[in-house]
């Protein structure tokens, strides 16, 4: 009797579990327009050129209301030579009205390629694939937009600015940019620019840093970055590939999704940082400032991309039988990065590190945490190769962790109504997107540690998206449901502001979660292994 107890008790955790991660109340379906509104008008010189999403919808006078104290976070604090504006030598209080105008403009008409790809494996979900493939195709492995006819980092290498290898006074991009050490990237593998725009200038703009010589605003956004293109060349193509052909094995030799993924591949050898087995966050000359060179850093959550898009193409060569010739280099990729990840964890912190950087030749981990390294880490990994890594619990220690650092209300229970980006318990910022990457991470605890609790409290936190992040929006006259970026305006220490604006990020992220759909692993099954 005991037995059949025991019995009937495990079927019921069972039927629980599946019933929980797979419970569906709202419909994807109704933020379609969102996603097919929220758009750049259509290219006025090359009508076959399809048309941009926008990574938000900024709503009229937006940006006009925010306080002057809540314009710049890092201010200027000495003059700087601008060769745009004549040489000349520009005030701190110049600079900073610069600096918020861009964040205006780039908001305006930008998008992040980490929220095209993501938008078109929505996109392709909701039974719009041709459209999710035409941006794959058009944009992102032609390497062009309206105006840009080239969006990728190829300008040949000739040496490190930082290093003193090679000098840019005029900032014009002459010394390139240097994959690895000093490597050039031909255009089909160099790195797509992480943020792309249809237009380079801006009529009606003045450039705030020297407004008496009424020169427009210019685009200024030409960082090519891991993360961005593990999503837009990795997993977002071969997502979308297995929806449109119906899962792995009908994906044919010549499809697009894997001549933009093999090219990827071929730009990342070289950019192996060799003591930490990490991939670097950008090539070199990639610049934060006149003194600072992002192609130094490394990024946990950029990594943990990168090792899920490699695990999905991994997966369909070896499937398929394809391109056997790149399998043992994929293999070699995804066990150094494995090596970092599992390096990234501080048991006395109890958390994953968000990265580090290179000084002098050697790499030097931080301390610093973010939400997404714990939520998308644990997500690509898995759970249970994080406990094996450093004992049974570690995934649901990190979990605990990241609500009492990155929670947004954080109760006596333990519980949380969602997530920030860092240590949130004074900001008190709530995220659309990071929360739902963190019920994504939940959604995949339940599936593989056999336990609905956390698919149980995965449900309520994603209540409180639809609660107080979802709205109602008119776009182009058409009426559009989307979720807000965050709750608040909200410096991002890691370099960039969060808005309360309808957002491509949180909006693609609600419909994967609507749609049961871990956009981690192809197929969209809450799983870590192939």
């Amino acid at each position: 009797f005991r037995h059949l107890i025991r019995m009937y008790s495990v079927a019921f955790t069972f039927f629980v579990l599946v019933s929980v991660v797979s419970a569906n109340d709202y419909d994807p379906q109704r933020f379609k327009n969102f996603l097919l509104q929220n758009r750049q008008k259509q290219c006025g010189t090359d009508p076959n050129q399809p048309q941009l999403p926008l990574s938000y919808y900024v709503t009229e006078g937006y940006f006009a209301a925010i306080p002057l104290d809540q314009r710049v976070s890092d201010k200027a604090t000495a003059p700087e030579r601008v060769p745009s504006c004549n040489n000349q030598m520009i005030q701190p209080a110049q600079l900073d009205e610069y600096t918020f105008e861009t964040e205006k403009f780039i908001s305006e008409g930008g998008l992040n390629i980490y929220d095209g790809s993501i938008w078109a494996i929505a996109l392709a979900i909701l039974g719009e694939q041709d459209t999710a493939r035409q941006y794959q195709s058009g944009i992102i492995q032609a390497g062009k937009t309206c105006q840009f006819k080239d969006i990728r980092g190829d300008s040949p290498c000739k040496g490190v600015i930082v290093e003193n290898q090679c000098t840019d006074p005029n900032q014009a991009g002459v010394c390139g940019f240097c994959y690895g050490e000093s490597t050039t990237q031909a255009f089909d593998n160099a790195w797509s620019f992480r943020t792309i725009t249809d237009y380079w200038s801006l009529e009606g703009t003045i450039d705030a840093r020297c407004p008496d010589l009424g020169h427009t605003w210019i685009w200024n956004d030409y960082k090519p970055v891991l993360g961005e293109n593990s999503w837009s060349n990795l997993i977002g193509p071969l997502q979308v590939a297995t929806i449109t052909y119906g899962g792995v094995k009908g994906i044919p030799v010549d499809d697009l999704s894997l001549k933009m993924a093999l090219n990827f591949v071929q730009s990342l050898s070289s950019m192996v940082e060799p003591t930490s087995g990490g991939l670097y966050y950008s090539p070199k000359n990639t610049l934060a400032n006149l003194t600072t060179d992002l192609g130094f850093n490394l990024s946990v959550e950029n990594n943990a991309s990168l090792m899920a898009g490699l695990k999905a193409l991994l997966h369909i060569l070896q499937t398929n039988n394809f391109y056997a010739n790149f399998v043992p280099q994929i293999q070699t990729l995804l066990t150094s990065i494995e090596k970092f990840l599992k390096a990234s964890y501080d048991p006395s912190l109890g958390y994953f590190r968000q990265g580090g950087t290179v000084v002098n030749g050697q790499f030097q981990w931080n301390s610093v945490f973010a939400v997404d390294c714990q939520t998308w880490l644990i997500s690509v990994v898995g759970p249970r190769k994080v406990d094996s890594w450093y004992g049974a619990g570690t995934s649901e220690g990190v979990w605990n962790i990241t609500k009492k650092k990155g929670g947004y209300h954080y109760n006596w229970d333990g519980s949380v109504d969602g997530l920030g980006f860092t240590d949130n318990s004074a900001a008190q910022c709530f995220s659309g997107e990071w929360t739902a990457g963190g019920v994504n991470m939940l959604r995949i605890l339940s599936a593989e540690l056999n336990d609905p609790k956390f698919a149980v409290e995965g449900k309520a936190i994603r209540d409180q998206i639809e609660y107080k992040l979802t709205e109602d929006q008119t776009i182009n006259g058409v009426s559009c449901r989307a979720v807000k970026y965050a709750n608040k305006r909200y410096y991002i220490p890691f370099g960039w502001w969060a808005n309360p604006l309808d957002s491509l990020a949180s909006t693609t992220w609600s419909v994967f979660l609507d749609a049961n759909y871990n956009p981690f692993y192809l197929g969209g099954a809450y799983n870590s292994t192939y």
